[in-house]
């Protein structure tokens, strides 16, 4: 018997051509029936002030002090701690990774750029950090997506994620802001309206270059053949935009625009965490419409940030403020100590990201659901702690790339700093890497403390 469904796609797939078969290419995946090329899709949750190893660490499983031979084992039967129980329902998808170093970029507080990027942290525009890359592969119309909360009263930020060396990316901080920029081609009324201003606009500016170029010739004309591109550009990305309207106003999220907040929820004065969920509704919705194929979402993170402060009532308990700083120092906030103050924040984090997860598991995609063609990185920008040391670099992975990568009910941990078999944050990036098709032997900057033990490749225990 022919599958109808698989059929109908190939018939819509075979009736489309040029743009439309791009714009339309997340509708077709969504079809019953299986997809020729699964796509791939990574999300970076980066939160500041560190990930704690002791924190995270499943119930019964040991943390030796110096492992020195690789630990790979299951997580069946291992109940999450409190600040991972939020993931808990997607333990059979989810690995941990630790024991990797990160010391290239070892600096004071949090590590911003050299996080993702594997090189010295007083270096502020390396080079290409992972999202970036991982970008570029992946591809868009927009190749990336930055996000993110702040305690500062600041709504764009550029401290994470960079494409070369001075080509840093922003970080959108205001969640209304972002859901104007990313689904004003689905909204109706004034938002709408803008749009068609901003792309009549750049359609002028473009044949005003054209008329312009006629009178010139040279290094002139050359000058201005790149404002004609980055114009030309911009107005075709709006076309693409507008062809996918409706795409985009089914997969938008619903943000109040007073507050920040997702529509329907609790009121009263916005918190960090309401803001957390609507940016995390933000990145889901985005990669839903088919927007973006990489997001990154800060969660205080960045040189200049030093975590997320709260007030305890925030995380459901106690009365008074919880300062990131001051915590990171082993201060106490709201009646509670430094580390349960770091417990109930990482959860309370972990429960926005729990919505993400839960927004793309509902979401039908060829045999499963989006979720099974997406990877999730949890990290901190700060290693281990406030002030890292930084040969312990604590990763939680959810998802397997749409299979690219051997992930999933596994809890990994590599031999010590300077053990032989120890490995760097570097060999995992460079695992996304290979996974979307780069098969680079390095990345970032090498840790020469390590001497000549072998820091080029991937993780080939997680290579399928």
């Amino acid at each position: 018997m022919i599958d109808m469904n698989i059929k109908r796609r190939d018939f819509l797939k075979a009736g489309s051509i040029g743009a439309g078969s791009l714009l339309l290419g997340q509708f077709f995946n969504q079809l019953p029936g299986a997809v020729k090329t699964r796509p791939a899709r990574v999300l970076f949750f980066v939160q500041g002030n560190g990930v704690y190893p002791r924190d995270i660490q499943p119930q019964g499983i040991e943390m030796p002090r110096n492992p020195s031979r690789l630990e790979d084992l299951s997580l069946e039967g291992h109940a999450m701690s409190l600040s991972m129980e939020p993931l808990a329902p997607w333990k059979q998808k989810m690995t941990m990774i630790h024991g990797l170093s990160g010391r290239i970029a070892r600096g004071s507080h949090n590590m911003g750029f050299a996080a993702l990027g594997c090189w010295p942290m007083s270096k502020k525009a390396y080079g290409e950090t992972i999202d970036a890359a991982l970008a570029r592969n992946l591809g868009g119309i927009y190749p990336h997506i930055g996000l993110g909360v702040s305690n500062k009263a600041i709504s764009m930020t550029y401290n994470l994620t960079s494409v070369a060396r001075g080509k840093a990316l922003p970080t959108l901080l205001n969640p209304v802001q972002a859901y104007e920029r990313f689904f004003a081609a689905g909204a109706e009324g004034a938002a709408r309206r803008n749009f068609d201003v901003d792309t009549n606009l750049l359609d002028f500016l473009a044949d005003d270059v054209k008329r312009l170029q006629t009178r010139l010739d040279g290094s002139e004309k050359e000058k201005l053949d790149r404002y004609l591109g980055a114009f030309e550009s911009m107005s075709k990305r709006q076309g693409q935009l507008a062809a996918m309207a409706r795409q985009i106003a089914a997969a938008a999220p619903k943000i109040d625009p007073r507050t920040g907040r997702i529509q329907e929820t609790k009121t009263g004065p916005t918190g960090v965490f309401d803001r957390l969920e609507a940016q995390f509704e933000n990145a889901a919705g985005a990669m839903i419409a088919g927007l973006t194929n990489v997001v990154t979402v800060s969660g205080g993170a960045g040189p200049d940030r030093i975590g997320l402060s709260c007030m305890g009532s925030e995380v459901g308990k106690g009365s008074g403020f919880i300062g990131a700083h001051g915590i990171g120092h082993g201060g106490s906030g709201a009646g509670m100590s430094s580390g349960e103050c770091h417990a109930l924040i990482r959860r309370k984090c972990l429960e926005k990201l729990a919505g993400f997860l839960r927004r793309l598991e509902a979401v039908p995609e060829g045999d499963g659901t989006m979720l099974d063609n997406t990877l999730v990185v949890y990290m901190s920008d700060s290693a281990e702690g406030h002030h890292p040391v930084c040969q312990e670099w604590p990763f939680v992975l959810i998802g397997d790339l749409g299979g690219r990568l051997k992930l999933g009910n596994r809890y990994l941990r590599y031999p010590w700093y300077g053990e032989k078999g120890h490995r760097t944050i570097a060999s995992l990036y460079l695992s996304l890497l290979h996974a979307v098709g780069e098969k680079r032997k390095n990345f970032g900057v090498a840790d020469f403390g390590l001497g000549d033990l072998d820091q080029a490749g991937p993780l080939a225990e997680i290579m399928v």
